[in-house]
């Protein structure tokens, strides 16, 4: 059951992160907490979250509030839906919860295929929707929807993370366009290979990735909001990523879906 604390009353600008207790996410509520944004930080672990609230307000003098929920089901996603919808100060959204699965499609579990795509579009989207009207009503805010680079080819054998990637990608683009004159601002954030626990749990053997392309999560976190200043779109973090994006981009479709399979193939 999603579970709420009460915040102490500032008049800060406030911003709402999911998947902030590990990872990215984390990398986000540091970050905001340090350019004193008071935040909501939502994910399923309670412990970690009371934890991780308590140390941004000693560290930093700011409001933060844990909300635990989970996502994939829709009573514990209605809360934070409202709580979003409710909030007058809320200027920036982060939907970076998400989860992947690696596998040959035709043995994995659908009942986790199907929690992955609630969790990676659904969630995303239902969330995206209840920030969007108290923004534009404002003329300002923004949301950074946590993408992949992923989302720029089919990937074998990590087929439908890759799918709600491209969703992700297409849903924002589609958004800014709609946005436009409004205040509000949109961006998908691609990472390639994050030092997170992202690939441990989804079961992707990294020893052969090379080092150099790794970047940590604060780098992409550092990418992200100053490609928000710049009113970026898209932003893929790190020249190793933003080459192997334009190699993507500019190779034949078959080529780049066997060579994606080929990496992440179990």
């Amino acid at each position: 059951m999603a579970k709420r604390a009460v915040a102490r009353p500032s008049g800060a600008r406030r911003a709402l992160v999911t998947g902030a207790s590990a990872g990215i996410g984390l990398a986000f509520a540091e970050r905001l907490a340090r350019e004193h944004y008071d935040l909501i930080l939502v994910a399923r672990n309670a412990e970690r979250l009371a934890a991780l609230a308590q140390g941004l307000r000693q560290r930093h003098g700011i409001a933060a509030e844990p909300l635990s929920a989970d996502l994939t089901d829709s009573s514990e996603l209605r809360v934070v839906e409202q709580v979003i919808a409710g909030d007058q100060q809320l200027e920036l959204l982060v939907n970076n919860a998400g989860f992947g699965t690696v596998g040959p499609f035709v043995r994995l579990d659908p009942d986790r295929e199907e929690a992955e795509v609630k969790l990676n579009v659904l969630a995303l989207t239902r969330l995206t929707r209840a920030a969007l009207p108290g923004m534009v009503a404002r003329h300002r805010g923004a949301i950074i929807n946590v993408s992949s680079l992923a989302a720029l080819q089919p990937t074998p054998f990590n087929a439908t993370y890759a799918a709600t990637k491209a969703f992700v990608n297409s849903f924002t683009e589609a958004l800014h366009e709609e946005l436009r004159g409004t205040g509000v601002q949109v961006q998908a954030l691609c990472p390639g290979f994050t030092r997170t626990e992202f690939q441990e749990r989804a079961g992707i053997d990294t020893s052969h990735v090379p080092s150099f392309v790794w970047m940590t999560p604060d780098a992409v976190v550092a990418a992200s909001l100053a490609a928000l200043q710049r009113g970026s779109l898209i932003c893929i973090p790190g020249l190793g990523n933003q080459v192997l994006a334009a190699a993507a981009n500019a190779a034949p479709r078959s080529l780049v879906r066997r060579l994606a399979g080929m990496i992440i193939k179990p």
